[in-house]
């Protein structure tokens, strides 16, 4: 489902300029927290459940292209299957690695950590520099079913 198809035109109008900048926090709190987990919806933003994100080389994925994101760039929640971020595509092998630690997103006023989060680099196979693609996986912290359940920030070059 389309992540602005759910306003309608005069909604639109009113978002004319507009553009989805949301904080860390954000995230994790309306985003992936309460649209997903709690399973509430937002009239506004619906991002896209993306099932071969990890299934496909970055470039060969469909993306929903809207004046909503900047250029090459997008949200989607995502089931994580595995820990394995190998990617066996149709014009070549890659993967995305981790670029550090898994590492805390903390609240607002920085009292209590309300997710974590990780990024990637896509690496196609054979190659010694990273292709230019970057992912953030963003988690919550509800220790549940969710934990495979993320909320992923896509970067083309």
């Amino acid at each position: 489902m389309s992540m602005v198809e759910k306003y309608n035109e005069k909604e639109q109008q009113e978002f004319v300029g507009f553009r989805f900048h949301p904080t860390e926090q954000e995230l994790i709190r309306y985003c992936l927290g309460r649209n997903k987990v709690a399973k509430t919806s937002n009239k506004v933003l619906e991002l896209e459940d993306k099932t071969d994100l990890y299934a496909k080389e970055p470039w060969r994925l469909t993306h929903t292209e809207t004046e909503f994101f900047e250029t090459n760039e997008w949200y989607y929640f995502v089931t994580r299957t595995g820990k394995s971020r190998k990617v066996k595509g149709e014009t070549c092998e890659g993967r995305w690695k981790a670029l550090g630690k898994l590492s805390n997103v903390v609240s607002e006023d920085k009292r209590e950590v309300i997710g974590k989060k990780r990024s990637f680099s896509f690496y196609v196979k054979g190659e010694s520099n990273p292709s230019g693609w970057t992912m953030t996986e963003f988690y919550t912290l509800d220790g549940g079913s969710f934990q495979n359940h993320v909320l992923c920030h896509l970067k083309g070059p």
